[in-house]
């Protein structure tokens, strides 16, 4: 069983150059070329924090080895310490990258992602932003964040505003999208994704929407098999919050779970399929990543990646 500091930890947590037309594509939203009725031209990605225990160097190895075109990690160390902003160096991050063959770097969870509650959050993302521009990266992820007891829905919407305009002003300048992930108190619903979405009117702001987070939350904010806080607004399924905002995706982050334990895509309670049509039918170009909690061996981490790369190869 973690601790409470370090389930707090799990989420606070290539072209070096330019982005090209790939990279481009890699983020998510309405593409210039839309998808056909029968063809639905999805990038395929997975996270690196799979393999959070091992280097970045195996972590790469190993997700190209199972066939992924796409990469995404995380500078959310120590949890996963594949990347900290603050020490590396982001265009030998690309070089490292493009050595295993990889087309892109789809996303970058942000170092103090965490917004609302995480008084440094401002300095962490906007840092990260500029660490990303520099690595060809297109997208940083964040959440919104539990919003502490003491503090009212209208103020937490209020202070998160005022980060967001500052945070997002970096974000234009740098062309990098700014993707809030299901999350936090507001954002594991529709009525909470729309208000965050409506703080702000830069297209720079969008949604990393997580699967499993909205089915179910993770782990992180889950006690003895329910949320450890009332989520703002109506809970509705996977699948109906993600129609309600489907049109502010830029990145996906396909995610399968028993409980909480993550499993291999389409072994688990997801409906994965309903996620996918709802993307195809708005009209999704972007890129699905497969993410775990990296919570079990490498081997079977392998298994699960292969098995999880089978089944998108088969339903994207």
């Amino acid at each position: 069983m973690m601790t409470r500091e370090k389930q707090e930890m799990t989420r606070r947590g290539f072209f070096a150059g330019s982005l090209g037309v790939a990279g481009l594509a890699a983020v998510g939203g309405l593409s210039a070329l839309g998808a056909t009725e029968n063809k639905f031209p999805a990038k395929i990605g997975c996270g690196t924090v799979t393999f959070r225990k091992q280097p970045l160097e195996e972590a790469l190895e190993r997700i190209r080895r199972a066939g992924y075109e796409y990469v995404e990690t995380q500078a959310t160390g120590p949890w996963c310490p594949h990347v900290d902003v603050s020490k590396d160096d982001p265009q030998k991050f690309g070089q490292t990258v493009r050595k295993f063959g990889f087309k892109g770097v789809t996303g970058l969870w942000s170092s103090h992602g965490a917004i609302i509650p995480d008084a440094a959050s401002v300095e962490g993302i906007t840092r990260t932003i500029q660490w990303a521009k520099e690595a060809g990266i297109p997208v940083v992820h964040a959440g919104d964040g539990r919003k502490p007891d003491a503090l009212s829905e209208e103020d937490a919407l209020k202070l998160m505003g005022e980060r967001l305009a500052a945070i997002l002003e970096v974000a234009e300048k740098c062309r990098v999208y700014l993707a809030i992930e299901p999350h936090g108190t507001f954002s594991l619903t529709a009525d909470g994704l729309k208000k965050i979405m409506a703080l702000s009117p830069s297209k720079w702001l969008g949604i990393n929407y997580d699967t499993a987070n909205v089915h179910r939350a993770t782990y992180v904010e889950t006690a003895n098999g329910g949320y450890s806080w009332t989520p703002f607004g109506l809970r509705q399924d996977e699948v109906a919050t993600l129609k309600a905002v489907a049109d502010r995706v830029v990145h996906v982050h396909v995610k399968d779970v028993v409980g909480a334990k993550c499993v291999a895509l389409g072994e688990g309670k997801v409906n994965l399929r309903g996620c996918l049509q709802a993307l195809k039918a708005r009209g999704y170009t972007g890129v699905f990543s497969l993410e775990t909690e990296g919570e079990f061996g490498t081997e079977d981490g392998q298994k699960l990646i292969e098995a999880s790369y089978r089944y998108l190869t088969n339903e994207a």
